[in-house]
């Protein structure tokens, strides 16, 4: 994905309505205007067409497929974003818009699982065991590695099946971002 197209992307992400059609397409993998026409019932059926017109000539959707339907083709619509790569090559190859990718395929999933949790009726922001923060720590690169290992071995007890299984336990997510030092910022 270009420099570009990851602008776009970002955008997208910003737009209230082009981020509902992409966070449904993220949870389908491929969806047609039709379904997102019923899943999104509140976005007119004309705004639903510009915008997935505008995010394909953008290049953050692709055209999977299209299927003839009575007298017209139907167009099955996908993020613009090979899921499938070899992410140890990609990294190797250390270039920032393929990591940008990831994280945005990253990101779009989350804010649908996010998004899914705030639309439910029963949602109990204080009991239900939700939130999100960030906060800055002053590391080198071994103590990070150190860090997230010590986030791995503090984790690894709730992620097995035998703990899922237990009575009164819920599945919950838990997204860890790592942001790189500012330009110019001290990396020894």
């Amino acid at each position: 994905m270009n420099h570009k197209t990851m602008k776009n992307l970002i955008s997208c992400f910003v737009d209230p309505t082009d981020s509902r059609i992409l966070m449904e397409i993220t949870a389908r993998k491929t969806a047609t205007a039709k379904e997102l026409a019923k899943a999104l019932p509140d976005i007119p059926q004309a705004s639903l067409y510009r915008h997935l017109g505008k995010m394909v000539k953008y290049g953050v959707l692709q055209i999977a497929e299209e299927r003839p339907v009575r007298a017209v083709v139907e167009k099955v619509y996908a993020i613009d974003m090979d899921t499938a790569q070899d992410i140890p090559r990609l990294l190797e190859e250390n270039r920032g818009d393929v990591y940008m990718s990831l994280f945005a395929q990253f990101s779009a999933a989350l804010m649908r699982e996010f998004a899914d949790y705030a639309a439910r009726d029963d949602i109990n922001i204080l009991k239900d065991g939700s939130g999100f923060s960030t906060g800055p720590i002053a590391v080198n690169l071994e103590e990070l590695e150190e860090l997230m290992l010590k986030i791995g071995e503090l984790t690894a007890p709730y992620r097995t099946p035998e703990q899922a299984a237990k009575p009164g336990r819920k599945m919950h997510s838990l997204a860890i971002i790592i942001t790189p030092p500012k330009e110019g910022g001290e990396q020894k």
